[in-house]
């Protein structure tokens, strides 16, 4: 009896000391890095002070202010022939007088009058991003009014978020235009810089994986993804950084083997179907085939957990050479995970 106990104390201790290695790894000092504060440009506001008396005259001014996003926004959202197209106008002076958009518009202004405390959080991102990838040029960030399509929206090497994807799940917004509750949860505040941090590493390494893409090689490729988040927001909680609810997250938790084993049984970790792919990595209620109190995306926290092992056991390989690393393989391999 005293053998099971100090068995267990030891399990319990091994364990301890992992999870001390991983955090150690990514707690870094970034004191002497030096970056200009973010400051967020609010082309939201600038494109909302448009009106039938003075859109003719401004839009020469937006598009030279924010330079190739305007004429993006404009040309995918709005009027194909692009802000330089005077047959845009309508389209354009409809959208800013929308009743709907322009109440949207007013309650993103009410929630985000003050964006100090985002700039903040995204300077020390930044400034995390630096200390790894010192030659790698940061984003420009702007606020956008996308009509409810984009979260997060890029062009070059710009960034937009928008606003009013994360006034809360229970906004009156969301309900009238019938979003699915699963898809409200990570409408809120809280998920902002997550997105906007996957979005922006996803574009700055994009999926370069040798041969086809499989289940496997996507779930390590959005596990990089993840791990790349966990650098940059250290102090963030895993579950704004994958979307799920701590319920979710703990159901992971609980039944990391039950997950494993169903995908070694069915033999579906090299599956190069779309369907297949899509079911374990894709948005939804939860993961069909699993019980309905799991996430959807299983696949990708697995991936998560893989390539959190395989940095843990390999100190020796660098944020940037995990990054660059193309072969799923390989990580899996070298990561040992059986739970």
């Amino acid at each position: 009896m005293s053998f099971r106990k100090t068995h267990f104390w030891l399990l319990a201790s091994g364990c301890w000391l992992l999870s001390s290695c991983e955090q150690s790894r990514l707690e870094i000092d970034i004191s002497k890095i030096k970056i200009e504060p973010v400051r967020i440009e609010r082309f939201d506001q600038d494109f909302f002070s448009l009106n039938a008396d003075n859109i003719v005259a401004k839009l020469p001014e937006l598009q030279k202010k924010y330079h190739g996003f305007a004429e993006l926004f404009v040309r995918n959202l709005l009027c194909h022939n692009g802000i330089q197209d005077s047959a845009c106008i309508p389209e354009i002076t409809h959208f800013v007088n929308d009743k709907d958009m322009r109440d949207a518009f007013n309650d993103c202004q009410k929630k985000f009058q003050d964006i100090s405390l985002i700039e903040s959080e995204l300077t020390e991102t930044f400034r995390h991003h630096q200390y790894y990838f010192p030659e790698k040029k940061l984003p420009k960030v702007l606020t956008m009014m996308s009509g409810f399509n984009y979260s997060i929206a890029t062009a070059d090497s710009v960034f937009a978020i928008g606003l009013e994807m994360y006034l809360g799940k229970e906004s009156r917004f969301y309900e009238m235009i019938q979003i699915p509750n699963y898809k409200r949860i990570t409408m809120q505040r809280a998920y902002m810089i997550p997105d906007f941090v996957r979005a922006w590493v996803m574009k700055e390494f994009p999926d370069n994986v040798k041969g086809g893409k499989t289940l496997l090689s996507e779930m390590i490729y959005r596990g990089k993804i993840l791990y790349l988040a966990d650098a940059l927001m250290p102090q963030t909680e895993d579950t704004l950084k994958i979307g799920f609810t701590k319920k979710q997250m703990n159901w992971c938790n609980d039944h990391t083997g039950d997950i494993w084993g169903f995908w070694i049984k069915n033999k579906l970790l090299y599956s190069t179907a779309i369907d297949v792919i899509s079911k374990f990595t894709g948005e939804g209620p939860f993961t069909t085939g699993f019980a309905k109190e799991s996430p959807a995306r299983t696949a990708v926290w697995t991936g998560w957990q893989i390539v959190r092992k395989y940095m843990n056991s390999h100190p020796e390989v660098s944020l940037e050479q995990l990054m660059n690393e193309n072969d799923p393989q390989k990580i899996l391999t070298l990561s040992k995970y059986k739970p």
